[in-house]
């Protein structure tokens, strides 16, 4: 297996909120165009977490510096009890195995970056400018060592998860073992030079204000045994009640 494969597809959980009802009814007597953009992106997350229960799809696509789409998965999934996942791929990669196939499922959480933007570290602005009874949409930045934070750990942990398939040391563990660390070294060495800029794109709907789209765009700069690299990461993730 190509260690490569782990800065290939890279690496949220529901956001709490008690004031639902009145946010709901506030919404209902403000108008969207009169609302900054934090407040709006507050008005919509507020909604999406005050949902006991919503199902979501979309598509994850890996692109290179060419803009060829080097690997693309669909996904779909329910949200039930204000935070219990469920996560299904659609259509892995053909060729993978078994074991990949299981990678790429952990690898990428499609809600996971709801954390962070529900985090200080965001800056917010309208992506057009709002217009009454049209859909809202949002253009939300992360801090870039917050979005460099979450592709790390995100890589930290498919190496983990590797090192613990015993499918793939069962024949050799101490080949395997040696496998691994190597690719561990070369892996933090990556992360030293790794740089990351994540834009995510939020669409809601004016008058429930429950989001109906979420489009994440993660581009990624590094160096991987001396030589550079730069691939875009996006995922466009369709909420559904």
């Amino acid at each position: 297996m190509s260690m490569n494969r782990i800065i290939g597809m890279k690496p949220i959980a529901a956001i709490s909120s008690v004031t639902i009802l009145f946010l709901g009814l506030q919404g209902c007597m403000t108008s969207s165009t009169a609302l900054s953009p934090d407040k709006a992106f507050a008005l919509s997350a507020s909604a999406l977490s005050g949902v006991e229960n919503y199902a979501f799809d979309g598509e994850l696509s890996v692109i290179d510096p060419h803009g060829t789409v080097g690997s693309k998965a669909a996904y779909e999934g329910e949200v039930s009890g204000h935070g219990q996942l469920k996560l299904l791929w659609k259509n892995p990669p053909a060729t993978a195995s078994v074991s990949q196939s299981k990678q790429q499922e952990t690898a990428y959480r499609p809600l996971q970056i709801l954390d962070a933007l529900n985090g200080k570290s965001t800056v917010i602005t309208y992506a057009e400018k709002p217009v009454a009874a049209r859909p809202i949409r949002l253009r939300i930045r992360l801090e870039d060592s917050v979005a460099k934070a979450r592709v790390a750990d995100g890589l930290k942990e498919e190496l983990s998860n590797l090192r613990a398939d015993a499918s793939l040391t069962k024949n050799n563990s101490a080949k395997a073992e040696l496998i691994l660390n190597a690719a561990d070294k070369r892996l933090q060495a990556a992360i030293s030079t790794l740089s990351v800029e994540t834009v995510c794109y939020w669409t809601a709907d004016p008058k429930s204000w429950f989001p109906k789209q979420m489009r994440e765009e993660t581009v990624l700069a590094y160096r991987w045994d001396g030589k550079p690299y730069k691939e875009k990461r996006v995922s466009q993730t369709n909420f559904l009640r």
